[in-house]
């Protein structure tokens, strides 16, 4: 609570400074803030489609992927560089078109045109056409140099309408609670620039957006159609290429032709067996039937003309054999081939019916063989066999050309299949990589349609208003804030001093300081508005030290007031004065004893004394001795005399500081004394609070003085009995 109280006493004591400091700097920054600048706010919301619109590749959103991310990256381009340069090279551009020096309009008011104009030199003014706003846009970029010299660049850089830092700070661009719909908001101090920049920036970030979508997707379709055409004509030459072998080569379809190849193989080896069979049976039953023929086959064998008609039809049975294979090799079209062939059968006839006529001629009788069997029935049977066997071995001859023909086949068509895989599988690679890029470019046709409706997407809901309006300014809160931040940093200020500071000036302070406790405190003199009231408050303060010290004082013994402090003026010998007068005007008996008066600091007798006596030996048992004592600065005094003392006072001024000079000489007198709690401090002048704290109230008894009184002792709610009328 005394903490408490002490912050109150402190504040009511730095009143006028929290009172008046505050105000001046209220009073300036009212001043300063009379001309302060409005300004303009408008907004403009636009609708992308990029969470819940359309998106014919599958997905969320137009523009597929992820939905959040692509609306970030929008709104991040809203503020690039690159689409503030050109808004800001636009919003020139039109200010210098349209603007007017003697009236406001929508595009710049005439105050802010005409300072503009006038800092615009003439050659930047020659670039500016009347007719076109791209024209004029055109010809400042291609005027802005990165140079210091070059008014464009430095207009984009440090102008407050045109710079890119200006309007990217006072640009802000928002998502309307994780929807499809942002908005962007601008503020300047000209209506017509904050409505202009958010019309130009509309139109400019679109197609930032379109640009930098579609180039990507563009250059991507272009690499994919580069490919797809040259991977179309790779795959047309390959096929090229493998009809024109397939032709040079006879090939119709390799696989059906190798499969017939393999079964005429087949066939060739089964009807080499049967025809070797049929010889070798043929050939067994010649040997047989000769053994039993006898001389009679050797007579056959022996005439020349059976042996020509024998080669001839071993003759004719190779002609036929041989025009079979022409025939099935020809697929039986040949008519001349068939006709040959039937007119080599009738010969074959002829010439075995005249080899059988023949025999019957050589054979005269028909006398039978050792075996009972007849002689014409042996030969006829040796005549078929001989007949037989000349037919198989013409028919094996034949069937050797076949089987080398084959053969032929079989090396013509070995290479050409190898040949045809590999030119299969190269079509099939060329195909392959042909297909899966037709794919990729149709699937960039198909992102370049979507990104078409994305863009179209991008809808401008509620266009930028001109806003008539400006908004409420901040002054107020300035106003308050140098008025709060004055009172702060004053009190602040009193308050740290109030910390470091070593004066006494008060009960707290000095027993804080000091660590010894205040008996009391003494008023100074006031020299105007309490003044007449001077007596009254000394005597109030003096009653109270009286007080404060007779409890102390005890019958039957010799009291001692010992008056000390640590260096001059400091008022020891004028409240020792007073209260001698005091006392004495109330009937007690009291001695006052001062230095340099009744005994000298320097006298041995002074140094020497271990009782009162020694200083005064006519005092009274029953009298008080009052006994100012020389400065403990300059001076020692006896321990003897100090422990004499039945109150040891301190006096010492309230304004003063306490330096460390005095705290260690208020140590020696702590540890000459015997008993410490003798010991106390006095306070003389001191102000009005400080000396309340023990008379209480102090005069003049006013309504309003009795309220403060009031409050510093925390009486809020209190009805107290009060000296005013």
């Amino acid at each position: 609570m005394d903490i408490f109280r002490y912050i109150v006493r402190f504040l009511y004591r730095i009143r006028w400074y929290l009172a008046i400091l505050p105000m001046i700097a209220l009073v300036v920054a009212w001043f300063m803030t009379r001309n302060l600048e409005r300004q303009y706010d408008t907004n403009t919301t636009i609708y992308t489609g990029m969470i819940t619109g359309y998106n014919i590749e599958g997905g969320t959103g137009t523009a597929g992927g992820n939905a959040q991310t692509n609306i970030n990256n929008l709104m991040l381009i809203v503020t690039t560089d690159n689409t503030i340069h050109e808004v800001s090279l636009r919003l020139f551009a039109r200010c210098m078109m349209y603007g007017n020096e003697r009236k406001d309009n929508n595009y710049i008011s005439a105050e802010h045109f005409r300072a503009l104009n006038a800092s615009v030199p003439a050659e930047v003014k020659a670039l500016v056409n009347r007719n076109s706003e791209d024209a004029t846009y055109t010809n400042f970029k291609a005027y802005e140099k990165p140079s210091r010299d070059n008014f464009i660049f430095s207009l984009t850089n440090y102008h407050p309408y045109f710079g890119l830092n200006n309007i990217t700070s006072r640009l802000k661009v928002t998502q309307f609670s994780r929807s499809d719909i942002i908005n962007i908001g601008y503020s300047a101090n000209d209506p017509g620039i904050a409505y202009n920049t958010l019309d130009i920036l509309n139109s400019v970030f679109a197609r930032q957006y379109q640009q930098i979508r579609y180039g990507e997707t563009n250059n991507v379709i272009k690499y994919f159609e580069r490919e797809v055409a040259r991977l179309y004509r790779m795959l047309c030459d390959a096929e090229d290429d493998l009809i024109n072998y397939n032709v040079q080569n006879r090939i119709i379809n390799y696989g059906e032709q190798t499969k017939v190849l393999a079964g005429l193989e087949a066939t060739q080896q089964v009807s080499d067996n049967d025809l070797l069979m049929n010889y070798t049976v043929s050939k067994a039953m010649i040997d047989y039937l000769e053994r039993n023929l006898g001389d009679r086959a050797e007579k056959f064998t022996n005439n020349k003309d059976f042996t020509d008609k024998v080669k001839d039809i071993s003759r004719i049975h190779s002609r036929i054999s041989n025009l079979r294979l022409m025939s099935s090799e020809g697929g039986g079209n040949n008519a001349e081939a068939q006709l040959e062939l039937a007119n080599a059968q009738k010969e074959l006839e002829q010439t075995t019916k005249e080899v059988k006529n023949l025999t019957q001629t050589i054979q005269k009788n028909s006398t039978s063989t050792d075996q009972g069997v007849r002689t014409n029935t042996l030969l006829d049977k040796w005549l078929d066999q001989k007949i037989l066997a000349e037919e198989t071995k013409a028919r094996l001859s034949a069937q050797d050309i076949m089987r080398q023909n084959i053969d032929r086949q079989f090396l013509y068509f070995s290479p050409i299949g190898a040949t045809l895989g590999r030119k299969d599988r190269h079509i099939n690679f060329v195909e392959s990589n042909y297909m899966s890029m037709l794919g990729a470019l149709n699937a960039a046709r198909l992102r370049q349609k979507n990104l078409q409706m994305t863009t179209a997407t991008l809808r401008v809901l509620n266009p930028p208003l001109f806003p008539l309006n400006a908004l409420p300014t901040n002054r107020m809160m300035i106003l308050l804030g140098a008025y709060l931040a004055t009172f702060f940093f004053v009190a602040v200020y009193f308050f740290l001093i109030e910390l470091l500071d070593r004066t006494l000036r008060d009960r707290m302070r000095s027993e804080r300081i000091t660590k010894i406790p205040v008996l009391g405190c003494y008023p100074k003199e006031s020299s105007l508005r309490y003044r007449r009231y001077n007596k009254t408050i000394s005597d109030m303060a003096l009653r109270q030290l009286s007080k404060a010290l007779l409890p102390h004082f005890k019958t039957g013994q010799q009291n001692v007031l010992n008056l000390i402090s640590t260096d001059s003026s400091n008022g020891k010998s004028y409240l020792s004065q007073e209260l001698e007068n005091y006392w004495i005007s109330i009937g007690l008996q009291v001695r006052r004893l001062t230095y340099d008066e009744d005994f000298l600091a320097d006298d041995s007798r002074f140094i020497m004394s271990t009782s009162i006596k020694d200083l005064c030996p006519d005092i009274l048992p029953d009298e008080i001795a009052i006994v100012e004592y020389p400065n403990l600065n300059d001076h020692s005094i006896p321990s003897s005399l100090l422990n004499m003392g039945t109150v040891n006072l301190m006096v010492t001024r309230a304004n003063r500081t306490w330096k460390d000079i005095d705290q260690k000489a208020l140590k020696e007198v702590q540890s000459q004394l015997e008993n410490q709690d003798s010991l106390y401090m006095y306070l003389t002048e001191s102000n009005r609070y400080a000396v309340e704290e023990f008379v209480g109230q102090l005069p003049p008894y006013t309504r309003f003085s009795n309220f403060v009184y009031r409050l510093s002792q925390l009486g809020l709610t209190a009805t107290e009995n009060n000296h005013a009328s």
